[in-house]
């Protein structure tokens, strides 16, 4: 357990319910600034999301409660084999392929499939 000391501080107080606020967003996990391993808390969570904004906020309040910064996480870069195929819409839509229908226009082609009239009033692709 570290030095609460840092909770004295209104601004500290600021960062700190910045964070709860991002891992509230991000994770629907209210944290309480009671907790006794608050700070732990929120370093587990920035590892475990990788978020940026979770990074930032806590390294702003660990400036206040004299813990070590967490540094960027590398950037994971995957190559593209030179072999590789990728793959593309198999029905390109463009403005021509439209068909009109009882004098509505709808899409030839949607997700690959072929318009094949209404259905409950609704386009039906298949």
């Amino acid at each position: 357990m570290s030095d609460k000391g840092w909770m004295l501080s209104a601004e500290a107080i600021s960062k700190a319910r910045m964070c709860i606020t991002i891992i509230q967003d991000e994770l629907g996990i209210k944290l309480k600034l009671s907790h006794p391993d608050f700070l732990g808390m929120i370093k587990e969570y920035v590892e475990l999301t990788e978020s940026t904004a979770l990074r930032d906020a806590y390294n702003e309040l660990a400036k206040f409660a004299g813990q070590p910064k967490l540094k960027d996480a590398p950037a994971v870069i995957v190559p593209i084999k030179k072999d590789a195929v990728i793959p593309q819409q198999p029905f390109p839509i463009s403005s021509q392929e439209m068909v009109i229908y009882r004098g509505k226009s709808y899409p030839k082609y949607q997700e690959g499939l072929e318009f094949k009239g209404l259905y409950r009033g609704q386009a039906h692709y298949a």
